[in-house]
């Protein structure tokens, strides 16, 4: 009953544990009444009634299964360790020191890890350093236990299994060549199970401030590892209830290059229990008497720095900066064309030989030298023996599409056009030097940006109330003095607001709505003329 409340009803902890107390009180009022006295058996039936709700869902399972690893200190090692019980005692056992060996025949790290920490009159030894990760088992059978799940998510082979050609145009990532020839580790398509779940998955690695990102802020970086079913419709896939948050990578900085493998380590061994001897479900909503589920990683899907770090691929700065061919980055080269001299296509068994070499290296030195000739690392996830680095890492849809990164991304790559294509403003501004000379260095920037930003064609955004309202947002982060000189020079109507008829003087959101509004009348007008000085010159 109280669990019901709590999950379905929403009630609070504090009413969940006021009724668990309540009903404790009610009970014992009860069995009073056959006297004062209470048996052995009552107090049992009294003590096992808990008072705390975490008990109570704790014996639903509600609760996702976690593993607490202990993570050295050291900025420069990151070494995970998972903990052990003895017998059947709760509480976890970690080594005391860091006996992590970077290179072969090398020192130990020897950081201590642990740390006292009383817990109910009781010292014990605790992490310095914790990464919570949950359990992907737990996780993959909650979802094959939602209704109506399982089926879609088996359905998403048959347009793979079924077509012959592949299609020209693909709408999903089951319509692509990868999943057209995945095969499983019987050398059959992955999809060929017969009864058994063959699913596939994406990964993602990101890190964001959990301070917020403000320029003038604190610069901190947790990091997040989350997976995604690629079996559920493409409407389902991303929904927060849907994926798998399979640990969060502890700040206060990201861990340097190739220790992000540490974190990495415990999600390829759950990923490589899962694809050869797969896991075996007792039940699912749709099979009563259990079924045997596979998994793969099929790719990853990071911006531009993860994808480089998780797959063991050096930095774009790198002189072999593509993941994917062996064009260069030629030194002191403005325009870049490395188009034109493409090299090969990196292959999945040439960057396996070089994350190799980068493992047995002896030292740094020898390292550095593997990874200036080849651009490689390793990489934990080269551990899946399907994994191929060099068609597994995909576009970034969010960074490259969404938010327009593609020209930046080439230009960080140093991969420049020789032309500058000229396109025609939609509308011309023209405000006199001497006026802009009045202006200081970071409103003359505004000012720039301000002109840039009404020169692009944006009167389709401006007719809709949310197109609105992000150019009145974009436009409040410049410099008042650079919207009132727009605005005086083009003549911008000032139309003042009836809430501001006490005010001596004009506001900056005044300035923005004037210009908004000559903005959308002013672009048919300049299209207007322009056509007809189109007609005389013809």
């Amino acid at each position: 009953m109280v669990t019901v409340c709590h999950v379905l009803l929403g009630a609070s902890y504090r009413g969940c544990t006021f009724m668990l107390r309540m009903v404790q009180y009610i009970i014992h009022l009860t069995l009073l009444r056959l006297g004062p006295d209470l048996s052995q058996g009552d107090e049992k039936l009294l003590s096992d009634i808990p008072t705390d709700l975490r008990a109570t869902e704790k014996a639903f399972s509600l609760d996702d299964k976690t593993t607490i690893l202990a993570v050295c200190p050291n900025p420069d090692c990151h070494f995970t360790y998972e903990p052990s019980f003895q017998g059947d005692s709760p509480i976890p056992i970690y080594p005391d020191t860091c006996n992590h060996l970077e290179f072969r025949g090398g020192r130990k790290c020897g950081t201590p890890l642990l740390k006292p920490q009383r817990r109910n009159g009781h010292t014990i030894q605790v992490p310095t350093k914790r990464f919570v990760v949950f359990s992907f088992k737990d996780w993959l059978g909650g979802l094959l236990s939602r209704s109506g799940f399982e089926e879609k998510m088996d359905n998403a082979w048959a347009p793979s299994t079924d077509r012959l050609i592949p299609l020209k145009e693909m709408k999903d990532i089951f319509d692509a060549e990868i999943l057209q020839n995945f095969e499983g580790f019987d050398g059959q398509h992955f999809s060929a199970g017969g009864e058994e779940g063959r699913y596939v998955f994406s990964l993602c690695v990101d890190h964001f401030n959990p301070l917020g990102n403000k320029q003038a802020g604190k610069k901190k970086s947790n990091g997040l590892i989350s997976l995604v079913c690629l079996n559920l419709p493409p409407e389902m896939r991303y929904k927060p209830e849907n994926m798998f948050l399979f640990g969060i990578i502890p700040g206060p900085n990201e861990p340097p290059l190739a220790c992000l493998n540490h974190y990495l380590r415990p999600l390829v061994d759950m990923l490589l229990e899962f694809w050869f001897t797969g896991i075996r479900f007792s039940r699912t909503y749709a099979y009563y008497y259990g079924r045997v589920v596979r998994c793969a990683l099929i790719c990853v899907v990071c911006d531009l720095p993860g994808a480089r770090k998780i797959n063991g691929f050096a930095s774009f700065g790198h002189t072999q900066m593509c993941a994917m061919c062996h064009c260069t980055r030629r030194q002191h080269d403005s325009v870049n064309d490395s188009f034109a001299t493409l090299g090969m296509r990196r292959t999945n068994e040439e960057i396996r030989n070089s994350a190799q070499l980068y493992l047995d290296a002896a030292d740094e030195k020898e390292r550095n030298e593997a990874v200036q000739n080849s651009g490689i690392r390793w990489s934990e996830l080269l551990r899946l023996p399907y994994f191929n680095p060099s068609c597994f890492v995909v576009v970034d849809a969010m960074h490259n599409l969404f938010l327009g990164l593609v020209e930046e991304h080439f230009d960080i790559l140093g991969i420049r056009m020789n032309i500058k294509s000229v396109s025609t403003p939609s509308i011309i501004i023209d405000i006199p030097v001497e006026s802009i000379n009045k202006l200081n260095k970071h409103e003359r920037k505004s000012l720039n940006r301000l002109i840039k930003m009404l020169e692009a064609p944006i009167k389709k955004e401006l007719k809709s109330q949310n197109g609105y309202d992000i150019y009145l947002k974009r436009l409040s982060a410049l410099h008042r003095a650079a919207l009132e000189l727009l605005c005086v020079s083009v003549g911008a109507p000032l139309n003042l607001n009836p809430n501001h008829f006490n005010k001596r003087k004009l506001n900056k959101l005044d300035f923005i709505h004037a210009i908004l509004t000559w903005v959308s009348a002013s672009i048919d007008t300049f299209v207007i003329v322009r056509r007809l000085l189109d007609l005389c010159s013809d």
